[in-house]
């Protein structure tokens, strides 16, 4: 495997491709292009920078409609996906107004997959902090195995998936405790202990996951809406040891 590390958001992005259906110089040059892109949407979404585009937005400097291309396709995906969860998912509802993160690393990482296509990279896995997209598998015949973090071991693992071409995001109060707010009621989620989607679209699963920890197994209020088709679910309850899963038929 070839690696590429980048150091962004807060997080370590992991870039890797299998050796024999490139040289290093495509590699590099297609990690290169990933990593200025991410450093791009750094500096337009961290809510850490003052100058960000978006602290600028949240202090109300300027408005949606004087905002980047970006930033108003953020803006829209998350105006959709808080519609679709019933508002369990809502980047509106924190401190200091709008606040994207829980979509845009997960979107990024997606977004990026174009550097390595563009060079005929076929075969790609980015780990962003927990949101994985992946193409083509290890090669035509061996999947992608993603192992999902045990809530309540830390090396472990709880759950596994192979996947050739997709997106997983997983959320939990297990890393970072009850960081995770209902912005219906203000307070910590209640719903579930960690979750995990998978689907096509990473930063759409990246949102879902938050969702899904915050509504718990009542999200299958929303989980069955045709827009999640594609999409399946699996969670540990908040209070006891029980699993579930879930995809629309």
């Amino acid at each position: 495997m070839r690696f590429r590390n980048v150091e962004v958001w807060g997080t370590v992005i992991s870039i890797q491709s299998p050796e024999d259906s490139f040289s290093v110089a495509n590699f590099e040059s297609a990690c290169d292009a990933a990593q200025n892109f991410y450093e791009s949407i750094n500096q337009i979404f961290s809510t850490y920078t003052d100058k960000s585009e978006v602290s600028r937005l949240r202090r109300q400097e300027i408005a949606i409609s004087e905002a980047s291309p970006e930033l108003k396709l953020v803006w829209n995906r998350c105006l959709e996906l808080r519609d679709l969860t019933q508002r369990a998912f809502d980047p509106w509802a924190v401190p200091g107004g709008f606040d994207p993160s829980g979509f845009v690393k997960g979107w990024a990482a997606q977004e990026s997959l174009r550097f390595f296509a563009e060079i005929g990279i076929e075969h790609i896995q980015i780990n962003a902090g927990g949101d994985v997209v992946v193409r083509g598998g290890v090669d035509t015949t061996q999947p992608w195995v993603i192992g999902v973090q045990h809530p309540d071991i830390k090396e472990g693992i709880a759950k596994t998936y192979e996947l050739f071409d997709g997106a997983i995001a997983s959320s939990g109060t297990y890393e970072r405790g009850a960081h995770i707010i209902d912005p219906r009621v203000g307070v910590p989620a209640v719903g579930a202990r960690a979750a995990t989607v998978v689907g096509p679209d990473a930063g759409v699963a990246d949102a879902l996951a938050t969702a899904l920890v915050v509504d718990g197994r009542d999200a299958v209020n929303w989980m069955g809406n045709e827009a999640f088709r594609n999409y399946s679910f699996w969670a540990v309850d908040k209070s006891e040891d029980g699993a579930w899963s879930y995809q629309k038929q």
